[in-house]
């Protein structure tokens, strides 16, 4: 009979100890996470390195980089699907002349599978944060202690 009664309580105790904690979520998109520098967000190409040698469209695991004609340009250039991107970072390391790299902007959503497609005009832009989201009000740290997880919040 006590096993029955500690199998009904344990649950509610459980539920009940998370009940007294501050939640972890934050309050996208007017609170934003600082981004670590290493992180492999959007890929930006500089279109005066890139001598259109296709090593990025080879070595890519997915097939998401197909080269593309630019007009006026003598190269073709890579174009992302990130429909079908993993985000693995391949084609940034073995590219021979360093055109390709990652930033930390994450905001890649769209409403359709066509607009996951980058042509190298958009992959040459670098994207502001702020026209991105323009509600965001402040962006947060993550500090780990012994006790827990702890955000630090600063206005943009």
């Amino acid at each position: 009979m006590k096993d029955m009664i500690k199998k009904l309580i344990q649950p509610f105790a459980v539920v009940f100890s998370h009940v007294l904690r501050r939640p972890h979520t934050i309050q996208y998109p007017y609170e934003r996470l600082v981004i670590p520098s290493n992180y492999r967000g959007r890929h930006v190409l500089d279109m005066e390195k890139c001598v259109g040698c296709g090593v990025c469209a080879r070595i890519c695991p997915n097939n998401c980089i197909t080269l593309v004609p630019v007009g006026g340009r003598r190269f073709k250039h890579p174009q992302i699907d990130y429909g079908r991107c993993s985000f693995c970072e391949m084609c940034v390391r073995y590219c021979p002349h360093d055109a390709l790299s990652m930033i930390d902007f994450v905001e890649l959503s769209a409403t359709s599978r066509e607009e996951l497609i980058y042509p190298p005009q958009k992959l040459a832009e670098i994207p502001s944060v702020k026209e991105a989201l323009p509600q965001l009000k402040k962006e947060l740290t993550v500090e780990v202690t012994e006790s827990g997880i702890r955000y630090i919040r600063r206005k943009v």
